[in-house]
Formats: C-alpha cells, structure tokens, sequence
C-alpha cells in the first residue's frame, strides 16, 4: 500500500472468544460497499452481507427491535438478553444541518447511560456499544425531526459453534458517516492490515472489537496523528467500526509475512 514497513507496528492479539479452526466461505474475494447517495447530505447504512445477523448455532437471525419518534423521546422497555454486543441503526436524515441529533441506551434498572450517538446535522448510520444484559430505553435527548433506531441484541459468535459467516479477510468498504462491519471471521492468527482513508479534512477513528463487543484496540486516532496502516495479528471472530463524519474507504487484508 505504499507504506514502509517501518511505518506499521506491529502487536498481537486474538480478536475472539475462541480460537478455533477458520469457519466461513473460503476464497471471498473481498466486500465492497458503496451507498448510492454518497455526496450531498447523508450516505446509507451498509447492508451487505450483514444485517441479517445469525443466530449463535446459525439456524436462523435474530430478530431486530424496530424503534420510531420524534423529537425527542425515551421509548418503551425493552430486553438485551445475548452475551455479544449491541449494535444500533439511527435515521435522522431529515434533520437541518445546524440542529443536533443525540441518542444513548439507558438501563430501566440503574439509569446507567451509555452514548450511541451525538452529532450536528442529518445522520444515518451504525453503531456498536456494549451493555450487560438487561432491560432498557433508548432515549432520544436532543432530534428536531423523525427518527428510526433498529437495535440488534447480537450474541457472541464462537469459531467452535459450527456458524457459518460470510464475511472473511480480504474486506474492503467504501461509505460514510459511523458504521460498523461484522462479524468478521478472520480465521487462525494471521497478519492483517487495517487501513482507513477519509475524503475530507476530519477526525477520524477505527477500532477493533472482539466477538463479545469489548474493543481490542483503537487501530486508527487521527486525533493523534496515527493514521498509516496498521498491521496486527489477529484470529477468531470480531468486528470493525468506524467514526467520522465524512465519506471513506477501510481495508483489511491479509499481509505477507514470509519477509518479517
């Protein structure tokens, strides 16, 4: 990628719960994901290949939770009953460009808050958090136009569980605003190198999550100028996420490491 070997550093880690032998479809050539509306407002959400997101034995999906307002609201309780993490669909689209749009997860039991998302503008975007079981409220704090959120309570996925997931090293996305792909199976430890690229002049970050949701790592902090590629040794199940506000493309691709 045009970027020295001395510019990657080089860790370890097991982005899994389990490390067990490689579980997917062999030979995927990569995902590339582009929104038909990248450019003036707000990009879509990706869709491909997941949501629908398997169950832990992959005999089926889980069933999302459906959410509307607007303005702002707190809706009805509802339960989080899986061990992975939470991943939350928000629409605003139709917000002005000065007005703000933010959401957190609330729990009906402590009243612990935990942010999804707080922006200016229109958004529509994904965003993976990582709460105990329970029960909760979305709460819609600040939105001056309708809203939709889809939770996804997803479980941990186990390489030794027998689920099949499509998605595996190569990967490359180009899209915009937050979002998060996953579950990705990179199979056994492998070196992989993760990059982000952004079309504008912004903040930007992109962290590594395992398969219970908690993050392995933040990868890439523009805040602090570390923005080359990065390489890292990774096996298992996890995810990707990225935050910006602008349009991007994100790489992770198995490196030769017959050099090293």
């Amino acid at each position: 990628m045009g970027v020295s070997a001395a510019c990657m550093e080089r860790r370890q880690y097991l982005a899994a719960a389990a490390a067990g032998g490689a579980i997917g479809v062999g030979g995927v050539g990569g995902y590339v994901m582009l929104s038909d509306d990248v450019g003036f407002g707000p990009p879509g959400v990706p869709t491909a290949p997941y949501p629908p997101y398997p169950t832990a034995d992959g005999d089926g999906a889980i069933e999302p939770i459906s959410l509307s307002g607007s303005g702002q609201a707190t809706t009805d309780t509802f339960a989080l009953q899986r061990d992975g993490p939470t991943i939350i669909d928000t629409d605003a689209g139709d917000a002005a460009p000065d007005d703000r749009f933010q959401v957190t997860l609330v729990s009906a039991t402590d009243g612990t808050e935990y942010r999804v998302i707080e922006v200016l503008g229109p958004f529509t975007g994904r965003n993976l958090i990582n709460p105990p079981p329970g029960e909760y409220r979305l709460a819609v704090k600040q939105a001056s136009a309708d809203w939709t959120a889809t939770v996804y309570d997803v479980p941990a996925y186990d390489t030794d569980s027998g689920v099949a997931l499509e998605m595996e090293p190569p990967v490359v996305f180009s899209d915009g605003l937050d979002a998060v792909f996953g579950p990705i199976n990179f199979g056994t430890q492998q070196p992989i190198e993760f990059s982000l690229s952004v079309d504008a002049d912004v903040d930007y970050n992109l962290s590594l999550i395992d398969s219970n949701g908690e993050r392995v790592e933040l990868l890439i902090q523009s805040i602090v100028g570390q923005t080359d590629p990065q390489v890292r040794d990774v096996g298992g199940i996890g995810y990707l996420a990225v935050d910006t506000n602008t349009t991007w493309t994100l790489r992770a691709e198995p490196v030769d490491d017959t050099g090293s």
